[in-house]
């Protein structure tokens, strides 16, 4: 019987685990080219639709030394807009990004707040007004099949890199369905077999 439970426990986490495909946006393979350029012209991007207020950077643009979290580029929000959004079609999972105030002389954002919804409009949650400062920190989420990501601050400028989002839905894809088939069937006949011997 134990075998049976462990055997059943390792098929659902394959099946778990092959249902979502999850990524780090981390906008390394763009090129800022050493200024702020609207990210709109490569949307949408890594599958999702961005705000026409997403500017791309890169840690050479004056005043954003601490811009990137990993590598060199990251994604900074437009001249006056207190609201961002990122969209999609498909329903995604997020977990988390990162977010920092930039180096700039001017105006810098002081907290952050992320909310999402799914593809009726319908709030799915919010982190809450989470503070920033000059040193990367990871607003955290565990929001799932959201439609669109509303992300507001308080005032001037905030930079964010490593957005953590997974793609797919709870079907789960047909291979993983056969494997999980196979493994039940193989501890069903192994079971069957202890019980006659």
């Amino acid at each position: 019987m134990k075998n049976c439970i462990i055997g059943l426990m390792a098929s659902a986490g394959l099946l778990l685990a092959s249902a979502a495909q999850a990524s780090v946006i981390n906008f390394d393979e763009l090129d800022a080219g050493g200024k702020l350029a609207s990210l709109a012209k490569t949307a949408p991007y890594a599958g999702l639709t961005w705000s026409a207020s997403w500017f791309l950077g890169d840690t050479t643009v004056g005043g954003y030394d601490n811009g990137a979290h990993s590598g060199n580029e990251f994604v900074s929000n437009g001249f006056g807009v207190n609201h961002l959004g990122i969209s999609s079609a498909t329903p995604f999972s997020f977990s988390g990004a990162w977010f920092a105030a930039p180096n700039t002389n001017g105006s810098r954002a002081s907290w952050i707040n992320i909310t999402a919804y799914d593809s009726a409009n319908q709030l799915i949650g919010s982190t809450g007004n989470i503070a920033i400062s000059a040193s990367y920190a990871l607003i955290a989420a565990n929001f799932g099949n959201v439609a669109r990501l509303d992300i507001a601050r308080d005032k001037g400028w905030f930079v964010m890199d490593d957005l953590n989002v997974s793609s797919g839905t709870s079907v789960p894809e047909p291979g993983s369905m056969a494997l999980m088939g196979l493994g039940v069937a193989a501890l069903a006949w192994a079971r069957r077999r202890r019980q006659g011997n």
